[in-house]
């Protein structure tokens, strides 16, 4: 059996929070200078040494995800984010950063953190978590058709997801797929998300196929990534050529790419199955 996987292990820290800054009018003081190093910092693991820059990313998706995001500046996910700016999006932006503070002070984070620590009491977590689900969905209900709405849901589900409901999990986010238009990136990234929690039950076709429409983005920043993993589950679900043909259409499109040595060992494994 194959050690478990490293995004299985660890609680997902949440994609929205990161994500959503909409722009540098509305960074405030320390506070914003702490995003500033934070971001800078991810941006240097991921560009240093291969197999911790890959290993951390892997540990990191939401993370990394913002970074790349905000390095790739002209791609279209920053340009929803950052510019056309109108009064709905505004009070979407409001809200959901109040929602977010609150969230965090409630689970005795900082307002700036980009993790939330557990309660020592399980059954108050799970109700502050609750309350704020709610929440968040009414966010994304009030605003419909805002960034706002799309990070409320991606956020409603993670609360869901870390409550263990999974399968709740996956039907806000596709929920929330239909509701993004021609949003490639922000649809790529739900579609990762949705590969975990698919990863997260042993649903390993169903995981692939999620992974494989977010590697399907041509200007998605972490499409080989979600390529890679869309791989490593197809050989769990037992699609061997499927894996195969995949591993191998990697080598070719992005030879430097990053992996971890457990990934590439994989990769490299499938790549020397001979063709049927």
């Amino acid at each position: 059996m194959s050690p478990k996987h490293p995004i299985q292990s660890a609680r997902h820290d949440p994609i929205s929070r990161t994500i959503y800054r909409e722009s540098p009018k509305r960074k405030r003081g320390s506070v914003a200078r702490k995003h500033e190093y934070e971001r800078s910092h991810v941006i240097e693991e991921i560009e240093s040494v291969a197999e911790r820059a890959a290993q951390w990313i892997r540990n990191h998706l939401p993370l990394t995800i913002a970074a790349l995001l905000i390095v790739l500046g002209s791609a279209a996910a920053i340009g929803a984010l950052a510019s056309h700016r109108t009064r709905e999006a505004e009070a979407a932006s409001d809200a959901f950063d109040r929602v977010t503070a609150e969230y965090l002070q409630a689970m005795g984070a900082d307002p700036d953190a980009l993790t939330v620590p557990e309660l020592a009491n399980p059954d108050a977590a799970a109700a502050i978590r609750s309350e704020f689900a709610g929440q968040f969905s009414a966010i994304a209900e009030d605003h419909a058709g805002t960034v706002a709405a799309a990070l409320a849901r991606l956020e409603q589900g993670n609360l869901s997801a870390a409550a263990g409901e999974s399968d709740a999990a996956i039907e806000i986010w596709r929920g929330a797929i239909d509701d993004l238009g021609g949003n490639s990136n922000l649809r790529a990234i739900f579609e990762q998300r949705i590969g975990q929690a698919y990863e997260d039950g042993a649903r390993w076709l169903e995981a692939a196929e999620s992974y494989a429409r977010a590697g399907a983005v041509k200007r998605y920043p972490l499409r080989h990534w979600a390529l890679a993993e869309a791989a490593r589950c197809l050989q769990q679900a037992g699609e061997i050529e499927r894996a195969r043909e995949l591993a191998l259409k990697l080598d070719s499109d992005a030879p430097e790419l990053m992996l971890s040595q457990y990934l590439s060992a994989i990769l490299a494994e499938l790549r020397q199955i001979p063709a049927p």
